[in-house]
């Protein structure tokens, strides 16, 4: 069960950023969380949830530095931009919790439904961190 456990979060996250080749801080703390000798589906899932958090942190600080850097009006388009994402992302959240607790059942689900949560956070996050940083070129 662990095995397959693990395979899924594998695949889930190298298809969703086979694009990425960065290795970022958050998922070398998740990897090295998940990883632990004797560690429970319960506590890998607590890992998980932990990186989204993570992530939604930095996400969070890149909007702030977007908001110092962009002019009025265009961090009024980011700022609806950002509204409507926390829209989807909730729906997204919902659907996903849905399906993977009413349809596909069972404890291995609930972690694939939280590697889909974060993985949505982590590309948001690494988006506004991208608007960000072009500020430098």
């Amino acid at each position: 069960m662990k095995k397959v456990f693990l395979l899924t979060c594998l695949i889930l996250s190298v298809a969703a950023f086979s694009q990425t080749k960065k290795d970022y801080p958050i998922d070398l703390l998740e990897s090295k969380c998940i990883n632990q000798k004797d560690i429970s589906d319960a506590d890998k899932c607590n890992c998980i949830i932990q990186a989204r958090e993570s992530w939604d942190k930095e996400l969070n600080k890149s909007y702030n530095l977007l908001k110092t850097k962009l002019p009025k009006e265009n961090f009024e388009t980011l700022k609806e931009s950002q509204k409507q994402w926390l829209l989807f992302r909730d729906k997204e959240y919902e659907f996903s919790s849905k399906y993977f607790s009413e349809i596909k059942q069972g404890t291995l689900w609930y972690a694939v439904s939280e590697s889909l949560k974060r993985d949505l956070v982590k590309r948001r996050a690494i988006e506004l961190e991208a608007y960000y940083k072009m500020f430098d070129y």
